[in-house]
């Protein structure tokens, strides 16, 4: 008899989820669609900051977001560059140091250092040495840090985020954090009342057609 209601209960807990995510999402309401052109590759693309508290805030919802999606679909967190009070130059060590984490496969762990130094311990990053002391704490050699942050391919992945950040930018779109679906939709979250909500309009975008 237990065996049953749990069946039952884990049932209707399925159908609640394919409700949300099967809600009825209309464009201009709950997304808009940005100029440019779509993704090669379904992709969940992350425009945040270091130094944005309401960035720092949602990050466990996007490591939950991240997890949620379909196989093949990446997640990319894009870092902006020029807020308020800040010198683009930090703001340019702090991309490449994401995108270095990414390529030694500890981007949750820097990320997490990184925001936990700004917003939890309130200091900041004067240079290159104290990015890699994270990165040293995370056993990775110093050598080896030293190679990728300053390749070629790291080099071009910031230019490419910084021009991102500009497209953006042009449209008028400035507020982090912001999520870009397939390089073409942006949420409207003024009307979305749960993280589940969220979550749900997230997924219906990425199997949305350009």
């Amino acid at each position: 008899m237990i065996k049953k209601m749990m069946a039952l209960i884990c049932l209707g807990l399925f159908f609640m989820v394919l409700t949300v995510t099967a809600g009825d999402f209309t464009e201009g309401k709950h997304y808009i669609e940005i100029q440019g052109k779509a993704s090669k590759q379904k992709e969940v693309r992350e425009y945040f900051s270091f130094y944005c508290p309401a960035c720092f805030k949602q990050e466990p919802f996007m490591g939950e977001l991240e997890l949620a999606l379909p196989e093949g679909v990446l997640f990319t967190k894009n870092h902006v560059d020029g807020m308020p009070g800040r010198k683009v130059e930090i703001e340019a060590l702090l991309s490449k140091a994401i995108i270095t984490a990414d390529l030694l496969k500890i981007k949750k762990e820097i990320s997490s250092s990184i925001f936990n130094t700004i917003h939890k311990n309130k200091t900041d990053f004067l240079e290159v040495q104290d990015i890699k002391e994270l990165f040293l704490l995370n056993d990775i050699d110093e050598n080896e840090f030293d190679k990728v942050f300053s390749s070629f391919k790291v080099n071009t992945e910031l230019n490419v985020m910084q021009r991102n950040t500009r497209n953006l930018r042009q449209q008028g779109i400035q507020a982090v954090p912001t999520l870009i679906i397939n390089g073409k939709y942006k949420p409207v979250t003024s009307d979305i009342k749960t993280l589940a909500q969220y979550k749900a309009l997230v997924l219906f975008l990425v199997e949305k057609e350009a």
